[in-house]
């Protein structure tokens, strides 16, 4: 009988842990601010940001030194682009190079002022483009209005040429093209940036806010002692598993709603791919949550104040960022680097979510992802448990040898 009062001595324990986290929760702002404000906002001003998914109407010049019918005709395909704008036509390179410097454009192509007389002269005309290629998705927009327009025109430029010569034009159009390449863009036929980028966002939203969070909460209890209410807890056998577990439940029950927030009403509200099941991704994401928080627990018995946590989450935010693998393909990474990425629950977490997601996989083929989680959580569960309950004995014995000082000075002074 005595390990049954053994289990409910347990379970009381970490049911006054668990309803004690949310008072100090909400008596935070700082933690509501990350815990709730910043999880309401954060998704849906990136989502707005990036809502239109695709780069329109980029600003560009053409420097037209031909001025001829074919020029003229090019120029207006290029226009006709939905990837740019033409601003200004001028003959004067000098002048679209001003403009750019100033980034009035952010690209400029170029007519050659022989363009008409080498195409009906049957040699090569060479149209230049010049793009900024600073920001990647502008340099791809210009490039591409400018391929796609002089792909076309010389296609019909050559066919020309052959029905001239006496083809039919069916044979023209296949001796122009005799090896056609067909591409598919799958899971994302638009290219859109945002269908890219937010999924993989909102893990990283509710894995950096958690360790936010949580590491205020530590660097709290230890500035202004909250630990102590807890000494008599974690000091019993199996007390520190009571307080790791009642505090992670009260963090989660927070994040299973954040999560519900982004990834169902979130990704509705901006038409983001959602292929898979919705139970296959909450399933999933269940462990990333508690993963998350044990690490975050483990990070935040290191900090000694609360700005300590600001400090030192803040500053490995973009290196974890960088290093999940969705802004920079993991296997493209050192060694040490795709080792250290797999240390964080973001890493398998967004390879899992963007599989089930973007591609429609079943959750079989996410296990492996899924068990790397589950490998993660218990590893930092039990990491969590040894760190706090290293820190309880030394503020224990610290209280001990404060008392004990007290009562040899009082004995002292008895004696005087």
């Amino acid at each position: 009988m005595n390990w049954i009062n053994n289990i409910l001595n347990w379970i009381n324990n970490f049911v006054i842990v668990w309803f004690n986290e949310y008072k100090v929760i909400f008596k935070d702002t700082g933690v509501i601010t990350l815990f709730i404000i910043a999880i309401f906002i954060y998704p849906l001003i990136y989502s707005f940001a990036y809502n239109n998914e695709l780069a329109k109407d980029i600003p560009i010049a053409i420097v037209d030194q031909d001025n001829s019918e074919l020029s003229r005709k090019l120029i207006t395909m290029i226009d006709a682009s939905d990837e740019v704008k033409i601003t200004f036509v001028t003959p004067n390179f000098q002048e679209a190079k001003i403009k750019f410097k100033k980034s009035n454009i952010h690209g400029i192509i170029h007519i050659p002022k022989d363009f008409d007389n080498k195409i009906l002269g049957f040699e090569t005309a060479v149209v230049s483009v010049y793009a900024d290629a600073s920001y990647m998705i502008i340099y791809k927009q210009i490039v591409t209005a400018a391929t796609y327009s002089v792909g076309t025109m010389s296609a019909g430029v050559e066919i020309i040429r052959r029905t001239a010569k006496g083809d039919i034009i069916e044979e023209a159009m296949l001796e122009r093209d005799p090896l056609p390449i067909e591409s598919y863009a799958l899971y994302n036929p638009k290219g859109g940036y945002a269908t890219y980028v937010m999924p993989a966002v909102f893990i990283m939203i509710l894995q950096q806010t958690l360790f936010l969070g949580i590491g205020l909460l530590g660097g709290t209890f230890k500035e202004k002692g909250y630990d102590k209410l807890l000494i008599p807890i974690g000091l019993k056998k199996g007390g520190t598993t009571s307080i790791v577990f009642g505090k992670s439940l009260a963090y989660f029950s927070i994040y299973i709603l954040n999560t519900a927030y982004v990834v169902v009403i979130v990704s509705r509200m901006f038409s983001l791919p959602m292929r898979g099941s919705f139970v296959d991704v909450f399933i999933f994401l269940i462990p990333f949550i508690f993963a998350a928080i044990y690490l975050g627990q483990t990070i935040a018995s290191f900090f000694k104040k609360r700005e300590h946590a600001l400090m030192a989450l803040l500053f490995t935010s973009i290196p974890i960022v960088f290093l999940s693998g969705f802004s920079w393909p993991i296997d493209a990474m050192p060694r040490w680097q795709v080792w250290i990425s797999q240390l964080f629950p973001s890493t398998p977490g967004i390879k899992g979510y963007l599989a089930i997601t973007m591609r429609g996989a079943h959750f079989s083929d996410v296990f492996y992802n899924w068990m790397h989680i589950w490998a993660l959580l218990i590893i930092y569960f039990i990491s969590a448990n040894l760190l706090i309950k290293k820190l309880f004995k030394k503020i224990h014995n610290t209280e001990i040898d404060n008392i004990a000082k007290i009562v040899s000075k009082k004995d002292s002074e008895t004696v005087a």
